[in-house]
């Protein structure tokens, strides 16, 4: 589809209403199975909770979120695709091509910056602030926990469920090189019909003279999650990503351009679509839930100093000059702090202790399909029940917390002391 140019193409475009109805008319009576495993078929007796693509196969709501085994055997909550042969990112203007928000820092106007220095100190820091946030996340109880796994009855082995702390760091407005996309085409809407404002605040956008797009991917079972760099965010803990429908394209981790796998469809904009769009979503509170993680994150991206053993680690990992990588913090005014180190503090334990409270698991486990009648069921009661579980109980009980994280703590400790060493071997008449 080629992008209007004047006015008069503008004009002849569908509105976004137009769009969504084409596609329902699409999926409606779409499923992957092919009628082997709809609804008015009886469910297979001896269909494992495991098997492969049961995410394209199974009998749950399409609001679910299916228990995924994954190549290297852990698991991933994802978004039940039994009946979404699409993948949607919503955008409210072209800008030629796709890129992520990691990306866009070296463009200005549509136009990539020549200065690479500046871009590479932008990515500098972005990195080091993702990487905190995600140092965070490891050390919440429930995310070692089932990063760790559970033992959920009748099976005897654990399963461990992925905890997508990348992908959480790009729905916590962290730079990353991830490219959002969604299994829901409403949520691909509202970020197409919209301006995001900061601060997950958003305004619908009523200029009828612009035009927006919807890139939409079709989904090949065998390729697009194996082979084309497409990732699963899905449910996490914390009910952001799950109300997104969370997809993600990885193009720092694939040979494949995002922009060949997609095929765009240019709308026109319209105020009353638009407006419609916006109260349906609450004005993105639908998708921007209120939660206790969000105002942590803030912290640390409006913050002036990162950890000394995620330095560390990114100077390692990148094979980075030491020197150089402090001089660029220094210039930008951001610190390392060789002493901190990311856990929960009393405050987020606090947090969690009410979000717990208030249903924070159960609403989690709610939202979570095992595939196999009765096995799935009881593998799901017991699932709920891990608050009950004298195995898991004090996950869930945060003044056993400094127990929980004496081991993590010990390593990162050593991570930070190393990263100490490291500092005072070098050059001494560098001035930090």
């Amino acid at each position: 589809m080629i992008p209007p140019k004047t006015p008069e193409e503008i004009k002849k475009l569908p509105t976004l209403r137009e769009v969504i109805i084409h596609f329902a008319g699409v999926t409606d009576d779409f499923d992957f199975d092919g009628g082997w495993l709809s609804r008015e078929h009886a469910f297979p007796p001896d269909l494992k909770w495991n098997i492969p693509m049961v995410d394209y196969y199974n009998q749950a709501e399409n609001e679910d979120f299916i228990v995924v085994q994954t190549q290297r055997g852990r698991h991933t909550l994802k978004p039940n695709l039994r009946s979404r042969p699409f993948l949607f990112r919503g955008q409210n203007t072209d800008y030629g091509s796709i890129i992520s928000s990691f990306t866009q820092q070296e463009f200005r106007n549509g136009k990539r910056v020549q200065n690479r220095v500046e871009n590479r100190e932008k990515h500098l820091i972005a990195n080091l602030k993702a990487e905190d946030f995600m140092a965070l996340l490891k050390t919440h109880p429930l995310f070692m926990m089932l990063d760790r796994g559970v033992v959920l009855a009748p099976e005897t082995k654990p399963i461990f469920i992925n905890m997508n702390y990348y992908g959480l760091a790009q729905h916590y407005n962290f730079r990353t090189g991830l490219i959002d996309f969604t299994t829901d085409i409403d949520v691909a809407c509202f970020f197409a019909c919209t301006c995001n404002k900061g601060n997950d605040k958003y305004e619908c956008i009523t200029d009828s003279s612009r035009y927006g797009v919807l890139y939409v991917h079709k989904i090949e079972p065998g390729m697009t999650f194996k082979t084309y760099g497409f990732t699963t965010i899905g449910l996490q803990l914390y009910p952001r990503s799950g109300a997104q429908k969370g997809v993600c394209f990885n193009e720092h981790e694939t040979m494949f351009d995002v922009n060949k796998l997609v095929q765009p469809v240019y709308f026109r904009h319209d105020a009353d679509v638009s407006q419609h769009i916006f109260e349906v979503m609450d004005g993105g509170k639908k998708l921007f839930p209120s939660d206790s993680i969000s105002k942590y994150a803030k912290i640390i991206l409006d913050g002036n100093e990162v950890t000394g053993a995620t330095f560390a680690n990114n100077l390692y990992s990148n094979c980075d000059d030491y020197n150089e990588n402090l001089r660029v913090l220094k210039r930008n005014n951001i610190k390392v702090n060789w002493h901190k180190v990311m856990h929960f503090t009393s405050e987020m334990l606090n947090d969690l202790k009410l979000d717990l409270k208030n249903g924070l698991w159960e609403q989690f486990c709610s939202q979570i399909y095992f595939a196999d009648h009765k096995k799935g069921k009881q593998m799901h009661e017991s699932l709920l029940n891990l608050p009950r579980n004298p195995a898991y109980q004090h996950y869930f009980d945060v003044k056993e917390y400094s127990r929980i994280i004496a081991y993590d703590d010990a390593l990162h400790q050593c991570a930070a002391r190393n990263a100490q060493l490291l500092q005072l071997r070098k050059d001494s008449s560098h001035n930090f």
